[in-house]
């Protein structure tokens, strides 16, 4: 069974490893959107992979640390590509909750990502 959520934070960046010309490597901001989906077998007794409030409760806490930020200031950001970002989401979301984690991460309406499995 799945459980998926919606998200949605604001952060600063800029990519050092394109070269200086590329036009991400200026300082530059994004309203990020992403979904989180959890893979488990749902609660016997309760009927549910885990209580939305809960999962809520765990991405806002993880949100909490790059909302609003200058991501390349993050350790693990400091060249914060969409694919990086995408895969720190799941890192420390699949810390929190069981079962298998997939974070999509929309840095715009037409571009963005998808990672899935346990932490690195």
């Amino acid at each position: 069974m799945e459980r998926f959520m919606d998200f949605t934070f604001v952060a600063a960046q800029r990519l050092t490893g394109v070269g200086a010309d590329h036009p991400a490597a200026a300082l530059h901001g994004h309203t990020f959107n992403g979904t989180l989906r959890l893979s488990a077998e749902p609660d016997a007794a309760l009927g549910w992979v885990i209580d939305p409030a809960d999962l809520k409760r765990e991405i806002d806490a993880v949100l909490a640390d790059i909302d609003h930020q200058y991501l390349n200031e993050l350790p693990g950001l400091e060249n914060p590509s969409t694919e990086r970002l995408c895969a720190y989401l799941r890192d420390r979301l699949g810390d929190r909750l069981p079962g298998r984690v997939a974070v999509e991460l929309w840095e715009n309406p037409a571009v963005g990502c998808i990672t899935e499995g346990s932490p690195a």
